[in-house]
């Protein structure tokens, strides 16, 4: 194993993962340990990624392979609230717009996309995090994903049009059509 081939080809989508990771699982510790959990599993298997592939792809889709196990395993463990939940500053993301106006309608409209895609369910969610936030291909997707590319397409048609019925009323936007 070549630790260095691994930090020149790895490590610069480290924030990318992380940005995927705290998407997946809505809680800036778990994203964390995810990304964490994620680097570790490609670096003791760093032996099979192929030189010259999409390396964060490869890595996303460890990422959502340790996801989708853990989300597996925490459903089957019962849910104990130590606290009522907080709004958390780390998921905010800071506009660098200047006006203080301009700043909060911003604020509120990265909010309510991202309340709707946590809504969406988990294939639709994770297809429009890919291609849509991440800019993967549609068959990079599918790869991650482990799913044909028309399933991915679908997917992203399906995830958008819901997006789209709950963004609209909320945004109070009409829809190009209606023009």
């Amino acid at each position: 194993m070549d630790l260095e081939s691994f930090e020149a080809t790895a490590v610069p989508h480290m924030n990318a993962l992380h940005d995927a990771a705290l998407r997946l699982a809505g809680d800036p510790a778990t994203a964390q340990d995810l990304t964490q959990e994620t680097f570790l599993r490609a670096l003791r298997s760093f032996d099979t990624f192929q030189a010259g592939s999409n390396c964060r792809a490869w890595l996303l889709r460890i990422q959502y392979n340790l996801f989708c196990t853990q989300y597996r395993r925490r459903r089957r463990m019962p849910l104990v609230w130590l606290d009522e939940g907080e709004d958390d500053p780390a998921i905010d993301l800071p506009s660098a717009e200047p006006g203080p106006e301009e700043q909060t309608i911003r604020e509120l409209d990265r909010e309510a996309v991202r309340s709707a895609i946590a809504k969406l369910p988990e294939d639709f969610r994770m297809a429009v995090i890919l291609v849509d936030i991440h800019g993967l291909s549609c068959g990079e997707a599918a790869t991650v994903m482990d799913v044909p590319r028309g399933t991915i397409l679908s997917r992203l048609h399906r995830a958008r049009r819901r997006l789209e019925a709950m963004l609209l009323p909320e945004l109070g936007r009409v829809k190009a059509d209606d023009l």
